[in-house]
C-alpha cells in the first residue's frame, strides 16, 4: 500500500516553473509574466510542497468533491460544478472555448470596478480636479500624497499628516487615528511621500501616470504565489491572471494546469480513474475513488462462522480475527469473531462446569476448580486447608473466621466472613446527591448501577425566559447555574460583559423554558404563541385582505394589512359633536379614540341641584360643583362634608360615620381637654369614649409660692383623674425668694413702675387696662368666674363628689385670652388654651389653691386710680423742689474710650488747686459718665458754690477737649446718695418736649383688645 502513495508534484511543478521563460512552444507562455524565475521557483517549491505533500500525508476523508477556495473571484462557478478545461498543445483554440464555460455572476462593469477606480483617480489627478477631503484643496501631479491602503481615497500628504495628529478622530490614549473617508483606525502616521507601490521615495512628476515609479507592483497576493503584474498603480489590485502550477490528482494519476484563479492550491482534484489498490490480504481492491493519503481499512463484508461455530457473522474484512477453532467431535474450522451466545463447558470430573464466552475451546478437558489437588487455602486464601482431609471435588472446602476481604470489580473489599460462592459487596459511602445540596448515606452497589440519591430541595435558578424558576426537586445543574447567575453579576458589576446572546446558547438544557409565552402582543389582539422567552415579543405576523380606511376616507393602506398596522390621518376629523357645537379642530382618528370634549363655555346645573345657573363651563365638563359642602350631622355628631354631592340632596344619603376622619375634639370626661384622636365614634376595635386612651397633653403646674414651674402630661384616662392642680414642693429656692420679698417690703423697694399696695390689688396692671377699655365684656367675664366658684363651693356643701370643675369659654382672639389668663391667677384657677385659629378657646379648672379675690375688678381700679393719683402728687412736688434746687456737681459725659478716672484726675489737679474748692471728689456714675463735686458743699450748696462751679465747667470743657479726654462738661444736681443725676444744665440747647404723644383715639372701643400675642 505504500507504493501507491505519491510523493507529491513539487518537483514536477518546480521543473514546470523553469521551463515556463524557455519553451517555445508552450501555448501560455504570453500569459505569464514572471520577473525573477528564481525567487518565483523557490516560492512555488516551498508552497507546493508544504501543501500537497502535507495532504499527502493525511488520512483520506469520505469528500470526493473538492470545495473552490474561498478566495476565488465571486463571479467564477465552483470548480466542481465546471468542467476542468485541458489545455493541450495541439490545440490551442481550445482556451477561448474552455473560457467561455465558466459561469459569470457580475456584469461586465462590476469586473472592471478596480481598474475604474484607478483610471478616475489618475484622471482626476491629471485634470487638477481630485480634491483632498482634509483641506478641499485640488491635488495635482505635482503635489505631494499619501492613500489609503483600505479605501485607497488620496489626500495631500501635509493635510492627512496634520489630520492624524491633531484630528477629531485622533485617540489621544491608543494614539490612533481613523481615515477621514473610510473610518478605519491606524497608528500609523504619514510622513513620507512615496509611488502607488510604496517602493520609491519622492518618485518624479509622470504626466501621463502621477505618483507611480513606472516599476511592476509585484504587490503579493494572499491568496495565490504570484504577485500583481501592473504596472505601480493607485486602488485595488486586479485579479491575479497568470496560470497557476501544473498539479496531479489525488491519486498521481493525471497532472492538469488551471488558471491560478481557480486553481485549487488547498483541496486538489480529484481524477475519474478507481484506485484499485490492494488493501488487504484476501486480495479485495480498494472502492474508493481517487484520493489522497492511505485507502484506509478493508470494509467488504464476509460471512463466516463464529468461533462456537454456533453463528454465522457478517463482518467487515477489516474487523476479522481468524483462529483455528474445534468442538468436542473434533471437528475444525476458522472463527472470525464472537457471538453473545455463552457455552457450558465441564471440567474433567463431569460435575462442575463454566460459562464461557464465544471464544475457541481448549483441546482437553480443563481440571476442576474445586478438585483436592487445585484447592490449598479456604475460600478467602488467607487460611491453609489440610489436603487429607478432602478426597474428591464435590467434598466441601472449609471455611475460617475471618473476613474474606477479597478485591471486588467496584475497588471495594469483600466485607462477609470466609464464604463460598460469589462476593457481594456491601460497602456504604457518603456521596452528594445530584444537586449536591445534601449527603446521604448509600450502598457500593447503588452507586455501580449509575444512580445518585435525589433531596427534597428544590432548584432555584432561573430559567431561560427570566420569569420563572425551575422548582423541580434536586436538579443536577443547579450549581452550574449559580455558578452561570455569579459570573454574569460579576461581569455586570465590572462592566465587561459584551455579548448577551452567550446566555441563550450556553444555558443548561434543564433551565430552557418550555411554557408558552402566551402574553398579548404589541397588536394588542393576538397572544405570542412562542416558548416563554425574555425581552419584547415579536411583532404580530398576522395580516388582513382588508384595506385600512381612515373615517374621512381620504387615507387608505391597501391590503394586505398586518395586525397592529395603526392608521395615521392628518386630515381634519369630519365628526359632528352630539352636543350641536361647533366640532373642534382635530386631525381624523380612528372611531375607538372619542373626540376631543366640546370647549365651548354653557351654564350647567351642579351636582347637588342648588345652583342651576353655574356660567363659565365647558361644555365637555360632566362633574360641575358649586364647591358647598354638606353640613349634616352624621351619627358621630360631625357633618358629612362631602362637596356638592346629588347623594346628599336627592337621595338624602350621607356619609357613614365608619368612614369619617374628623377630629373627635369632643371634651374629655375626666379632663377638660379635647380628644385629638380621629373620630372612634363607629370604628371597629376602639372604643368610643375618649377617656380610653391616656390624655397626651402637656400642663402647668407650679409650687405653692408660684416660683417653681414645670409641665407634665395631663394622664386623664377612666381609672384616673388629671394631673390639674397638682402642687409641687416649694425648695429652697422658693424659701430664699420669700425672704428677699420681705427684705425688699422692709426697706420700701419695688421693681414695679408704680408701687402698689399688693395686699388690697390682686389684679395685675393689664387686667385693670384691660377692663378699663372694654369695662361691660371684662365685668361679665368676671362674673361667669365667680359664678362658677360659688356654683362649685355650693355642690361641694350639697355633698356632690364629683362636681363640676372645669369651664370651657367659646372661641376667642388672642387679647380676650390673654385677659382671662391673668384674670385666673387672681382667682388661682388652672387655664389653658386649646385648638386651632381660629377657634382656639380657653378652659378653665378649679384647684385646691382656687379662692375669689374679696375685690372686684372694678373695686380694684379704683384703689390703684387713687394710688396713682397721690403717687403723680408727690412727683409733681419733687420735680418742683428739683427744679428750684442749685446745681451742686459737675457731669463729665462722654469720656473717650481707654480713659479712665485716674486720668481725669492727673490732667485736672491743676484747675481743681485753682479752684479752691474743698474737698473735691471725682466718682463713676454709669457708662463713659463721670461727677465731679465738693464734699463739704454738695448737700448744702449755694449759688456762690454754683458759681464756682460754673468757672470751673468752662476749665474742665477747655482740658477734656485739647487733650481729648471727654466730649463735654455741665453743671448737673446728684442726689445727696450720689446714687442718680437728678438734672442737668442744657439751657444752651433747644428744650426737648419729652412727654409722651396721645395715642389717638379710636372708634372701634374693642381694638385695644387686639393684641397679637401666640403664647396665648
Amino acid at each position: 500500500m505504500e507504493d501507491n502513495i505519491d510523493p507529491g508534484p513539487s518537483a514536477e511543478v518546480s521543473e514546470r516553473e523553469r521551463n515556463i521563460g524557455s519553451d517555445e512552444n508552450n501555448p501560455d507562455q504570453e500569459n505569464i509574466e514572471i520577473e525573477n524565475t528564481n525567487d518565483l521557483n523557490s516560492e512555488v517549491n516551498l508552497n507546493l510542497d508544504s501543501k500537497f505533500n502535507g495532504d499527502l500525508r493525511q488520512e483520506n476523508n469520505d469528500e470526493s468533491d473538492s470545495k473552490v477556495n474561498e478566495r476565488l473571484h465571486p463571479y467564477i462557478t465552483d470548480a466542481r460544478e465546471s468542467p476542468v478545461p485541458e489545455f493541450d498543445d495541439d490545440d490551442e483554440e481550445e482556451e477561448d472555448d474552455d473560457s467561455e464555460e465558466y459561469d459569470l455572476t457580475e456584469d461586465e462593469d462590476d469586473l472592471q470596478d478596480p481598474e475604474t477606480l484607478a483610471s478616475t483617480i489618475i484622471h482626476e489627478i491629471q485634470e487638477g480636479t481630485y480634491s483632498c477631503l482634509v483641506c478641499t484643496g485640488e491635488i495635482d501631479q505635482f503635489s505631494e500624497i499619501w492613500s489609503c491602503s483600505s479605501c485607497y481615497r488620496v489626500y495631500d500628504l501635509e493635510c492627512i499628516n496634520d489630520w492624524a495628529i491633531r484630528g477629531s478622530s485622533t485617540n489621544k490614549t491608543t494614539k490612533e487615528w481613523r481615515c477621514p473617508s473610510c473610518n478605519v483606525a491606524t497608528k500609523i502616521i504619514p510622513k513620507t511621500f512615496k509611488c502607488w507601490c510604496g517602493k520609491v521615495t519622492n518618485p518624479e512628476a509622470n504626466s501621463f501616470l502621477p505618483f507611480s515609479c513606472g516599476n511592476t507592483c509585484n504587490h503579493k497576493y494572499d491568496d495565490c504565489i504570484h504577485g500583481c503584474s501592473s504596472e505601480c498603480h493607485p486602488g485595488a489590485h486586479p485579479i491575479c491572471g497568470a496560470l497557476g502550477p501544473l498539479m496531479k490528482c489525488q491519486c498521481g494519476k493525471e497532472s492538469r494546469q488551471l488558471p491560478c484563479l481557480i486553481t485549487p492550491y488547498e483541496d486538489g482534484w480529484e481524477c475519474e480513474s478507481p484506485c484499485d489498490t490492494i488493501i488487504c490480504n484476501l486480495n479485495h481492491p480498494c472502492k474508493r475513488g481517487c484520493h489522497s493519503g492511505f485507502c484506509g481499512p478493508c470494509d467488504e463484508k464476509l460471512s463466516l462462522p463464529c468461533y462456537c461455530g454456533k453463528h454465522i457473522l457478517d463482518i467487515e474484512c477489516a474487523n476479522i480475527d481468524p483462529k483455528q477453532c474445534q468442538d468436542a467431535t473434533e471437528k475444525s474450522w476458522i472463527g472470525v469473531g464472537t457471538c453473545t451466545e455463552k457455552t457450558v463447558l465441564y471440567y474433567d470430573c463431569q460435575i462442575h462446569s463454566e460459562e464461557l464466552t464465544c471464544q475457541p475451546l481448549p483441546d482437553k478437558l480443563k481440571v476442576c476448580k474445586l478438585d483436592p489437588s487445585q484447592i490449598s487455602t479456604c475460600y478467602c486464601g488467607q487460611t491453609p486447608v489440610a489436603i487429607e482431609g478432602r478426597t474428591s471435588c464435590t467434598d466441601p472446602v472449609p471455611t475460617c473466621e475471618k473476613r474474606c476481604n477479597k478485591l471486588l470489580p467496584c475497588g471495594c473489599t469483600c466485607l462477609l466472613q470466609c464464604h463460598a460462592g460469589e462476593c457481594e459487596c456491601y460497602n456504604i459511602f457518603d456521596v452528594k446527591c445530584a444537586c449536591e445540596h445534601e449527603s446521604f448515606s448509600v450502598p457500593c452497589k447503588f452507586i455501580q448501577q449509575g444512580y445518585k440519591p435525589k433531596c427534597r430541595h428544590r432548584c432555584s435558578a432561573l430559567l431561560s425566559c427570566r420569569k420563572h424558576y425551575h422548582r423541580e426537586e434536586c436538579c443536577p445543574a443547579e450549581q452550574t447555574a449559580m455558578k452561570r447567575e455569579r459570573e454574569k453579576k460579576k461581569a455586570i458589576r465590572n462592566n465587561t460583559r459584551s455579548n448577551f446572546n452567550d446566555e441563550v446558547m450556553t444555558i443548561e438544557s434543564e433551565h430552557i423554558c418550555t411554557k408558552t409565552c402566551n402574553r398579548l402582543k404589541s397588536c394588542g389582539k393576538h397572544y405570542c404563541d412562542a416558548l416563554c422567552h425574555s425581552g419584547p415579543c415579536p411583532v404580530c405576523l398576522e395580516s388582513t385582505d382588508e384595506d385600512l380606511i381612515c373615517h374621512c376616507g381620504k387615507t387608505v393602506i391597501e391590503a394586505p394589512v398586518r395586525c397592529g398596522t395603526v392608521l395615521v390621518c392628518h386630515e381634519q376629523c369630519v365628526r359632528q359633536p352630539a352636543c350641536g357645537h361647533r366640532p373642534e379642530i382635530h386631525e381624523c382618528h380612528d372611531d375607538s379614540v372619542p373626540c376631543p370634549g366640546c370647549t365651548v363655555s354653557v351654564k350647567k346645573t351642579c351636582n347637588c341641584g342648588l345652583k342651576d345657573d353655574l356660567p363659565g363651563i365647558l361644555c365637555l365638563q360632566e362633574n360641575v360643583s358649586c364647591g358647598i359642602q354638606c353640613k349634616k350631622s352624621k351619627a358621630c355628631g360631625h357633618p358629612c362634608l362631602r362637596v356638592c354631592s346629588s347623594r346628599c340632596t336627592v337621595d338624602d344619603v350621607h356619609n357613614s360615620s365608619t368612614l369619617c376622619q374628623s377630629p373627635c375634639s369632643k371634651v374629655r370626661t375626666n379632663c377638660p381637654h379635647l380628644c385629638k384622636l380621629k373620630c372612634h365614634f363607629n370604628k371597629p376595635g376602639q372604643s368610643i369614649k375618649c377617656d380610653a386612651r391616656k390624655c397626651p397633653e402637656l400642663i402647668q403646674v407650679s409650687c405653692e409660692c408660684g416660683l417653681i414651674k414645670s409641665k407634665i402630661p395631663c394622664g386623664a384616662t377612666l381609672e384616673e383623674q388629671s394631673a390639674i392642680g397638682t402642687v409641687l414642693e416649694c425648695t429652697e429656692e422658693c424659701i430664699r425668694s420669700k425672704r428677699d420679698a420681705e427684705l425688699r417690703a422692709a426697706l420700701n423697694v419695688s421693681k414695679d413702675e408704680i408701687k402698689l399696695a399688693s395686699d388690697d390689688i390682686p389684679y395685675s396692671n393689664s387686667v385693670i387696662s384691660t377692663y378699663e377699655r372694654q369695662s361691660v365684656w371684662c365685668g361679665r367675664i368676671e362674673d361667669l368666674i365667680r359664678t362658677f366658684i360659688d356654683d362649685y363651693n355650693v355642690q361641694l356643701d350639697n355633698g356632690i363628689k364629683s362636681p363640676k370643675r372645669s369651664h370651657h369659654f367659646p372661641p376667642m382672639n388672642s387679647p380676650q385670652r390673654q385677659f382671662v389668663h391673668e384674670l385666673c391667677e387672681a382667682f388661682n384657677l388652672y387655664s389653658e388654651s386649646q385648638d386651632e385659629e381660629p377657634k382656639r378657646s380657653i378652659f378653665i379648672v378649679i384647684t385646691r389653691n382656687t379662692k375669689i379675690p374679696l375685690l372686684t375688678i372694678k373695686e380694684a381700679k379704683r384703689i390703684r386710680d387713687d394710688i396713682i393719683s397721690e403717687q403723680n402728687k408727690a412727683a409733681e412736688l419733687k420735680k418742683a423742689e428739683i427744679d428750684a434746687s442749685t446745681f451742686n456737681a459737675l457731669v463729665i459725659e462722654d469720656v473717650f474710650f481707654g480713659i479712665v478716672i485716674d486720668d481725669l484726675k492727673e490732667e485736672l489737679k491743676d484747675a481743681v488747686e485753682n479752684s479752691g474748692i474743698s474737698k473735691p471728689t471725682f466718682q463713676w456714675m454709669k457708662g463713659s459718665t463721670f461727677v465731679f463735686y465738693s464734699e463739704d458743699n454738695y448737700k448744702t450748696c449755694t449759688t456762690n458754690h454754683e458759681d464756682e462751679l460754673y468757672l470751673l465747667m468752662k476749665s474742665f470743657k477747655n482740658i477734656l477737649r485739647m487733650k481729648s479726654l471727654a466730649f463735654d462738661c455741665k453743671l448737673c444736681l446728684i442726689d445727696e446718695e450720689v446714687s442718680y443725676i437728678l438734672k442737668i444744665d442744657d439751657k444752651l440747647k433747644p428744650s426737648k418736649d419729652l412727654s409722651p404723644v396721645p395715642r389717638p383715639v379710636s372708634a372701634n372701643a374693642f381694638e385695644a383688645l387686639q393684641l397679637d400675642d401666640d403664647n396665648n
